[in-house]
């Protein structure tokens, strides 16, 4: 969908600080978009109109609308929300397989924020389902999915020819040598399974490598999800979030479906954690910062390695600074709602976790020096 690296190229291409932002809820199953002329688009029509009143004379704006029109009338994907970033030297537009939160459409530095929520919420999913005969390959944003491979058990292919066992003697008391085939059909077949497990092992490997995911998702039966998971690389398996019952011969979409509160479960604790960790280390003195006072200074100083905000962000001023001064510093963002969302609320409204502590004599000392 994006990657960071995006991201950095809207705040720094030329002309960034003219930049026509647009954020559209372009999805065709939503009931306003069903009418002849989509609901999307006269929302965009409206919202560039008011924009011109506020610019009313900006002849860079006027030649922007112009542009962000004739492209949005252009628009024919299939895509659930649509992000178009415009400059006076290029364009940018991401067409996007996950819903946006709102439209919304600004004039000046690029409105990052939601395009960093969508990237940190809808991250790329590797889903794989798999029973003792077949298996499937399954990448979503948790929302659409995609088939990324398949691989089948060879053993029902597998020729076994009868084999009829005889005494080994006809004396009294003499033992039967063999008697039947099953312990060693059923050997034959733990060795089959093993290696077809040891086969999705090492294709989830190689497509979490190719499509950089960092959440693994295992399904179908779970005995056979459970031994795959034994077969996994190190680096798949410390990526895997959870082993789930999903059925075989369900969908790709509905694969998706069923495994989307897993993914979002796990996202919601992995925030919890975050804030949890990064308010302790600032109550205790250590890599931390609370409040925007404190986190602006630390940005100053190039402190800040993750910064932690609530979403949504209610207030645009701090939605569209903070998070552009926090990519200049070189530090991360994390967007977070839910139990998460609340708790950096009633911490002062952002949190930091940061690279270093300066000690307050020693901040101070500076200060006075400048």
């Amino acid at each position: 969908m994006l990657d960071p690296a995006d991201i950095h190229r809207l705040i720094s291409q030329p002309g960034a600080d003219q930049t026509l932002s647009l954020y559209l809820t372009v999805d065709a199953a939503r009931l306003e978009n069903h009418a002849a002329v989509p609901g999307w688009r006269i929302w965009a029509k409206n919202a560039l109109r008011e924009l011109q009143a506020q610019h009313e004379g900006d002849e860079t704006f006027a030649a922007l609308r112009q542009r962000a029109e004739a492209r949005l009338d252009q628009h024919t994907s299939h895509a659930k929300g649509l992000a178009l970033f415009l400059t006076p030297h290029g364009e940018q537009v991401f067409e996007l397989p996950v819903p946006l939160t709102e439209s919304s459409a600004s004039y000046g530095r690029a409105s990052l924020a939601p395009l960093m929520w969508l990237l940190d919420e809808y991250q790329k999913t590797l889903i794989v389902i798999v029973d003792q005969e077949r298996s499937r390959f399954i990448s979503g944003y948790m929302g659409s999915a995609s088939r990324e491979g398949s691989h089948n058990n060879d053993f029902v292919a597998y020729d076994f020819p009868e084999k009829t066992q005889m005494p080994s003697g006809h004396l009294r008391g003499s033992r039967v040598a063999g008697g039947s085939n099953r312990d060693a059909f059923a050997a034959t077949e733990a060795d089959h399974r093993r290696r077809f497990y040891q086969e999705v092992a090492e294709q989830a490997r190689h497509i979490k490598e190719e499509l950089r995911v960092e959440r693994v998702i295992l399904g179908g039966n779970e005995e056979a999800a459970h031994a795959v998971k034994h077969e996994l690389h190190d680096s798949v398996a410390r990526c895997v979030i959870a082993v789930v019952s999903i059925p075989n011969w369900v969908d790709d979409a509905e694969v998706v479906r069923l495994a989307s509160p897993y993914a979002i479960a796990y996202e919601r604790e992995r925030e919890v954690a975050l804030v949890d960790e990064a308010i302790d280390f600032a109550r205790s003195g250590g890599r931390g910062a609370i409040g925007f006072a404190e986190i602006a200074e630390c940005l100053e100083r190039k402190q800040v390695e993750l910064l932690i905000l609530p979403w949504p962000i209610e207030d645009p001023e701090i939605r569209d600074r903070l998070p552009r001064e926090a990519l200049a510093a070189g530090a991360k963002i994390e967007l977070v709602s839910g139990a998460a969302g609340e708790r950096v609320h009633e911490a002062g409204g952002a949190v930091a976790r940061l690279f270093y502590v300066i000690h307050a004599e020693v901040a101070d000392a500076a200060a006075a020096t400048q």
